[in-house]
């Protein structure tokens, strides 16, 4: 089956809920394991291989994947393109300053980063893509020279926490199925950064999930997730980054507002929005007012 929808990030911006949403919802099949990266990363292994990922689509009416890598991908655009230019396109974003500092807590976890200073300021000054996955205008252009805006679908991890119901409608209209289907996970938590007491324990208990949604047994895996037992022993293995790592510095957030404001108002330009729910949008509008 042709993969007709993708998602393509951006990185920290509630692609993970939108994965869960769909994954239960028995018009859709998509990838289990949310990251394929295949127009990114492996486009040299051939749609063949790419659309073999899937597995079989039974009575799925939409075929797709997740791949938060594709947004800032200067490639992805056009190769999405040649593969399905009918692809219709979901695009997640959340305030660009706090997607940069749950972007450092996410390497902090993934131990990228490491040593006596954890601070934010660091990890800026360590890794350039903070910012850069954070110019939205920047990377949205690419996708609107090939792609019209009717084919890509916006959501705002902000909605999304608000309105999780309301968002899911909006999702699954987009995509052409029943928007009366209602997900077990609408209301999980999006963007929870933790890191692990025992993380031996969790790289085997991911590595045992992966194994398993290969061979088919999704279902399986998600009861096991949602035992009582295991659930308690993750929350007791589990550690909030954000009591680790010290909050941002005020200067530093200035300091972004002011680099980010232009890439802001352009964004809302290229969506036909006046509004955005972000508190850099305010920022912003007081800063072009003048």
């Amino acid at each position: 089956m042709k993969i007709n929808f993708i998602g393509i990030g951006a990185q920290k911006c509630a692609s993970t809920w939108i994965h869960r949403v769909l994954s239960d919802h028995p018009e859709v099949v998509i990838y289990p394991g949310k990251e394929i990266d295949f127009f990114s990363v492996y486009y040299d292994r051939g749609y063949q291989w790419y659309e073999k990922q899937l597995g079989k689509p039974g009575k799925a009416t939409v075929a797709g994947e997740v791949s938060t890598s594709y947004f800032a991908d200067s490639d992805s655009p056009e190769r999405v393109f040649h593969y399905n230019p009918d692809m219709r396109i979901i695009l997640s974003l959340r305030d660009p300053i706090e997607r940069a500092f749950s972007n450092h807590l996410h390497e902090v976890r993934l131990q990228h980063m490491t040593g006596q200073n954890l601070t934010f300021e660091a990890g800026l000054e360590n890794n350039p893509m903070y910012l850069l996955q954070s110019r939205y205008s920047l990377h949205l252009a690419r996708w609107l020279t090939v792609f019209p805006i009717s084919q890509i679908l916006v959501l705002f991890q902000e909605d999304i926490r608000d309105d999780a119901i309301g968002q899911s409608r909006k999702l699954y209209q987009f995509l052409g199925i029943s928007d009366t289907h209602h997900s077990e996970f609408l209301k999980e938590k999006i963007n929870v950064s933790q890191r692990t007491k025992y993380p031996h324990i969790e790289r085997l208990a991911r590595t045992a999930g992966r194994l398993g949604r290969a061979l088919g047994a999704n279902h399986l895996v998600e009861k096991v997730k949602r035992n009582n037992w295991v659930r308690h022993f993750r929350q007791y293995n589990e550690v909030n980054l954000r009591h680790i790592v010290p909050v941002m510095h005020l200067s530093t957030k200035k300091q972004l507002e002011e680099m980010l404001a232009e890439d802001v108002l352009e964004l809302s330009r290229q969506l036909g929005r006046t509004e955005l729910p972000w508190p850099i949008w305010q920022i912003v509008k007081s800063q072009f007012r003048e």
